[in-house]
């Protein structure tokens, strides 16, 4: 009934308001129709009319040329059009007409006199538009048509303002002859058009029209041309403000109370439906008094009302009635029911936990009796679903621990972990009770960009139902780091949602996959190289030869060379002389000995690019490393400072097998790694220790492996993961062509199908290990 009654209230308030609501909706629309209208007609109009008044100004201009242009002087004809035009303006003060010559020359103005004779061509309108440009560019393509743009004169207030114009070219004289218009004015006529328009619309006695601007000036009605929001503490005021706020919004309808002209009287309600006009800045609405309307409504309410109270009474006085009714008869059966009611209570109490079934002996309804068959098979099923759930329990767990992935189960809430697998612990080295309860943060790394940061990103995409596949440098409980490739996301477990995270360890796959980028690098920059150096090779061989010659041609002791000097007249001893004073003989030993080194480097640029041929052959390892050590020992460079002899040297051999590789490379890869560690040994600023370097051999399954350690300065990540890189290096310019350690990486992997490597931490040195496949066929 309650119900009732707020529907017919919606009902009778709908049906009274819904037709104002309706008209004033109606009204505007066809006011908001029309204005769009009129914008519309005025600017066809316009354009019309400055189309017309530039075709009447051209033609005259054309009629004068072919009148006069064998009689008169160019300058004097063209004079006389140029003032012809000037009186064709028009009285209205927003027309005007102008003269542009195709090179931007201002030949006439009538709004802008100031610009005559002047090149207007760089000239920018307010918003930025090379408008005499694009003037220009349309006379040129298409002759004649419209262009519209921002314009500001340069003696008012600098406020912009739109103008329309049509230009034609004019071809005698190569001139832009062109007529325009401000569309403020065309804005300005259309508006009060509109006002008119509105004013005499027809409207019922209680409805009205309304409309201002949005800072408050009244358009329409009684107080037309006040501004309300300048009337201090005034109910229009406060009106007016919520009109403009809302037509700003879009306009909708407004309901609000204005005082009565007679104090005897009750305030007058009103609604109201404004719409904006938002190039004007203004607001304009539809209004209707709805007092009457409002009192006739509470009436009707009042009404339903009253009806309301009388159906609750008689409701009531029935529910009494019947109350006594249940009462009397619910005493005559309530012992009856207590007994059987008390046989369930006893039964559902226990019932949770306990086994026991209804006796249904003491069951006195035949109803009863069969909800205690109905228990009784309840009991029966949930102790057989408890043992089929214990069963599951315990297949699960046996998978669960089973499996070789890392398997963590989060809570989403707390954010830890409340189920870990043993693959988990083996994983990190903890012990169950360290992992339970532990978060996610405490075995990650935090290195970005597999940060914590990094973490809760993926966290959050994981909750919002996606699979997230990611990788993770996390560490164990010895704080080593280790990668993990990850697979998190939200599981239903125990009737509860969780984040389920599958890790598995790939760090041995990251490092097969940095050194497969490191190969295919290499193989790529080694076909750049062998081409650079045949490409060098023949310029450099030109250099040498022609340095060669000019010492063999300018040296006395050659016999070849003393009768053309005799018959030159050139003493070839006293030109030795003066060559040796001048240093050119010292300049052309520089060039050989650069040419000498470039040579050098290019041979390195070819071994570097190609797969050695050299066989193979059934050699001793240490052999091979003692050699390197002979010929690193008489490496002494004053430039680069070190001295081989002051370096401590620390053999660490394990027995190992004959096998097949090729000697002269294996040499050249050792001294090129013994000649870098000592380089850096020069360069270390801990003087108290001892430069050493360490070389071990030790055999693993298959392969050999040779490791070449020192105690220098060591390198940052930023140089070790370039290190192998061709013309890469980390001493100063000069010190190192870059291609040592390249070298060494292709006749290591290409060459022998080994692998070489780099470990270092600043201040901590460097460590070199190559591994070689034991082949004993060649």
């Amino acid at each position: 009934m309650i119900s009732d009654y707020h529907d017919e209230n919606i009902q009778t308030e709908e049906a009274l308001m819904g037709n104002v609501k309706t008209t004033l909706k109606t009204k505007m629309r066809r006011i908001e129709d029309y204005i769009n209208f009129s914008k519309s007609k005025a600017r066809t109009i316009a354009k019309n009319s400055i189309k017309a008044e530039l075709l009447e100004a051209h033609k005259v201009a054309l009629h004068l040329y072919k009148t006069y242009k064998n009689s008169m002087k160019e300058d004097e004809l063209k004079g006389v059009i140029i003032e012809a035009l000037r009186f064709l303006i028009h009285n209205n003060n927003n027309d005007h007409i102008f003269v542009l010559s195709m090179d931007g020359m201002q030949i006439m103005s009538s709004d802008q006199p100031e610009l005559e004779r002047t090149n207007v061509l760089p000239r920018l309108a307010p918003d930025g538009r090379a408008i005499i440009k694009e003037t220009i560019e349309l006379a040129r393509l298409q002759k004649e048509g419209f262009i519209e743009f921002l314009s500001r004169k340069p003696d008012k207030t600098g406020k912009s303002y739109q103008k329309i114009t049509y230009i034609k070219y004019f071809e005698p004289f190569n001139w832009i002859i062109g007529a325009g218009q401000n569309s403020n004015s065309i804005k300005q006529a259309t508006q009060t058009e509109v006002l008119k328009r509105i004013s005499q619309m027809h409207i019922n006695k209680d409805e009205y029209f309304f409309g201002a601007t949005y800072d408050g000036l009244v358009l329409l009605g009684p107080k037309k041309g006040q501004n309300i929001l300048k009337v201090k503490n005034s109910k229009g005021a406060e009106i007016t403000q919520k009109l403009i706020s809302m037509a700003k919004s879009g306009g909708g309808f407004l309901n609000y109370t204005v005082p009565s002209i007679d104090p005897s009287y009750n305030q007058v309600r009103k609604i109201s439906y404004c719409l904006p006009v938002t190039d004007w800045n203004w607001y304009l609405g539809s209004g209707s008094d709805i007092s009457l309307i409002e009192q006739n409504l509470k009436a009707k309410k009042e009404e339903l009302f009253e009806k309301l109270l009388l159906q609750i009474s008689a409701v009531c006085v029935l529910f009494f009635l019947l109350s006594l009714a249940v009462i009397f008869f619910t005493e005559k059966f309530k012992q009856v029911l207590t007994n059987n009611f008390n046989s369930f209570e006893s039964f559902f109490r226990k019932g949770t936990d306990s086994p026991v079934k209804i006796d249904q002996s003491k069951i006195a309804f035949k109803e009863f009796d069969q909800m205690a068959v109905l228990a009784n098979k309840m009991i029966d099923s949930r102790e057989a679903a408890r043992k089929d759930l214990l069963k599951s329990e315990i297949t699960y767990r046996e998978i669960f621990n089973a499996t070789k992935d890392a398997i963590g189960v989060l809570d989403i809430e707390l954010r830890v972990f409340i189920d870990i697998n043993q693959a988990f612990l083996d994983f990190f080295g903890l012990e169950r009770m360290q992992a339970i309860g532990m978060g996610p943060e405490a075995i990650s790394f935090n290195t970005p960009p597999y940060d914590n940061k990094y973490a809760i990103e993926l966290f959050k995409k994981a909750l919002l139902g996606e699979a997230v596949h990611f990788e993770w440098m996390v560490k164990d409980n010895n704080g080593e780091p280790f990668w993990t490739d990850n697979l998190a996301r939200v599981a239903t477990i125990g009737g509860k949602k969780r984040l389920l995270i599958v890790m598995r360890d790939i760090t041995e796959r990251k490092k097969m996959q940095e050194i497969m980028i490191q190969t295919e690098k290499m193989m790529s920059v080694g076909g750049l190289a062998a081409g650079m150096a045949h490409e060098i090779n023949n310029p450099l061989g030109v250099i040498l030869q022609v340095t060669q010659n000019i010492i063999r041609r300018t040296s006395p002791e050659l016999p070849g060379n003393s009768p053309v000097a005799e018959e030159c007249g050139i003493d070839l001893v006293k030109l030795q002389h003066y060559m040796e004073k001048r240093g050119i003989n010292y300049y052309l030993s520089n060039i050989q000995e650069a040419g000498i080194r470039a040579a050098t480097i290019i041979r390195s640029m070819l071994d570097f690019s190609r797969k050695s041929n050299s066989a193979k052959v059934l050699g001793n390892i240490e052999t091979v490393i003692e050699n390197a050590l002979s010929l690193a020992a008489n490496d002494y460079d004053l430039k680069k400072q070190y001295d081989f002899k002051k370096i401590n040297l620390i053999r660490e051999y394990n027995p190992l097998p004959l096998f097949n590789f090729t000697e002269m490379e294996i040499s050249q890869v050792i001294l090129n790694l013994i000649k870098n560690a000592a380089q850096a040994l020069s360069e270390n600023y801990k003087t108290s220790e001892i430069p050493t370097i360490t070389i071990r051999t030790s055999m693993d399954k298959n392969s050999v492996r040779i490791e070449i350690e020192d105690n220098g300065p060591g390198l940052s990540d930023k140089y070790l993961k370039r290190i192998f890189e061709p013309f890469y290096s980390s001493k100063a310019p000069g010190a190192g062509t870059g291609l040592g350690l390249s070298v060494s990486y292709f006749i290591i992997t290409h060459n022998h199908g080994g692998t070489i490597t780099a470990d270092s931490n600043p201040g901590e040195g460097t460590r070199f290990t190559v591994t070689l496949p034991i082949f004993t066929n060649q």
